[in-house]
């Protein structure tokens, strides 16, 4: 997925750069060196490492203190396919994303922007226990429906929901 600087705090990139520091300026995974040379395992193709923050737990981009470590291309995709769902989706993105927010700390901030069904359910599952909850269903640049919620012992508790947002709680 790519870098969506809305999702992290503000001060995400000189963070990470500590993060890199902190580790040795290598891979977490394979301890392969930040900007060293590596080969395509497929092509053989050189290509140069560059070196990420990953998060522990998905969905956690919007937390400050969220558990992180440093990775390599290759590692980084490697630990996430872990978090993807297995086969097809089964509804397709429409032309929109659901944005969901959370309080923290006494902020609402934005934890994802979710494109399909499937990923709005797998972010509210990853949320901690108990939260509140707004998702904003936004088509074609629009707003066209909002809804509040809580999440309690892995219940979705509905609060209001407006447009679009109507009758959504029960398909999570």
């Amino acid at each position: 997925m790519p870098f969506n600087p809305a999702i992290y705090p503000a001060d995400w990139k000189p963070n990470g750069k500590e993060k890199k520091l902190k580790a040795g300026n290598v891979c977490e995974g394979c301890g392969a060196p930040n900007r060293s040379i590596a080969e395509n395992l497929q092509t053989h193709e050189p290509y140069m490492v560059h070196l990420s923050i990953a998060h522990k737990r998905q969905y956690e981009t919007w937390k400050e203190d969220a558990e992180t470590m440093v990775l390599c291309q290759r590692c980084h995709r490697r630990f996430d396919r872990k978090f993807r769902r297995k086969g097809g989706r089964r509804y397709h993105t429409p032309v929109g994303y659901a944005s969901v927010y959370i309080e923290y700390k006494g902020q609402r901030v934005l934890v994802e922007m979710a494109k399909t069904l499937d990923d709005l359910r797998d972010v509210i599952a990853a949320l901690p226990d108990p939260v509140d909850i707004e998702i904003q269903l936004v088509v074609i640049l629009a707003v066209v429906g909002n809804g509040h919620y809580r999440k309690e012992e892995g219940d979705l508790l509905t609060i209001a929901e407006y447009g679009a947002c109507i009758g959504l709680a029960p398909l999570m």
